[in-house]
């Protein structure tokens, strides 16, 4: 027992060593440990938030809430590949906020906000000379735009709720109907579970978001029989 116990003791010691150096080499100029572990204690142990950020990475929309009400909508300019680097999906929180994080790559993600282990949602990257640095996917962070990135900055709070999905297969909780979001932003409807079979979909695949993101898509006409 004592043996098993040393062996531990000194697993968690090399781990918190290493630990420590991978923040401090990712963050020099931001993060102090101690400032890191109070974040994350502030996210677990916190109050509730009453802040809210849902992403769908297939039509890469963005809403931001507050007290259970949508205050704005808008679209991230980047996420993981799918098969290569994908974004992870679920429920997270904001567990750290920084300026300016370093990534593995040695490309600044400025105003990035932490959800989930290296995962953050940012602004656009720049390289060490300033110059930004544009491509289709991310490594698995979700880029947000220029201003926008300053925004959700400001407005989140460690706590902040995350949830992250992906489907362009949606209904509200008020209505049975099923669409289909299109990249032109418009919502698709279904007419019958008949079509939505015939069409090859999956009933697992359909999200259920709020009415109030719904409404702000424009209603198209189907084209398929």
């Amino acid at each position: 027992m004592k043996k098993k116990l040393l062996i531990f003791c000194l697993f968690c010691a090399v781990f918190l060593g290493f630990f420590e150096l991978y923040l401090f080499y990712l963050q020099p100029n931001e993060l102090t440990l101690s400032g890191y572990f109070a974040s994350m204690f502030q996210a677990a142990f916190g109050g509730a938030s009453d802040k809210l950020i849902r992403i769908n990475l297939a039509t890469k929309d963005i809403a931001l809430y507050e007290n259970g009400g949508l205050i704005k909508q808008d679209k991230i300019s980047a996420a993981g590949h799918p098969r290569a680097t994908p974004t992870p999906t679920g429920d997270f929180k904001i567990s750290y906020k920084s300026k300016k994080v370093i990534s593995f790559t040695g490309l600044i993600m400025p105003l990035s906000l932490r959800f989930s282990g290296h995962y953050y949602l940012h602004g656009l990257p720049t390289t060490k000379n300033g110059q930004i640095y544009s491509s289709v996917y991310s490594n698995g962070c979700i880029r947000l735009p220029a201003g926008f990135d300053q925004e959700v900055f400001n407005w989140a709070d460690i706590g902040t709720r995350v949830q992250i999905f992906n489907t362009n297969l949606v209904k509200s909780a008020e209505s049975p109907t099923v669409y289909v979001l299109t990249a032109g932003g418009l919502k698709e409807p279904i007419p019958s579970p008949e079509v939505f079979e015939s069409r090859g979909f999956k009933w697992k695949n359909i999200a259920t978001v709020p009415l109030a993101e719904l409404v702000n898509y424009s209603t198209a006409t189907s084209t398929n029989p």
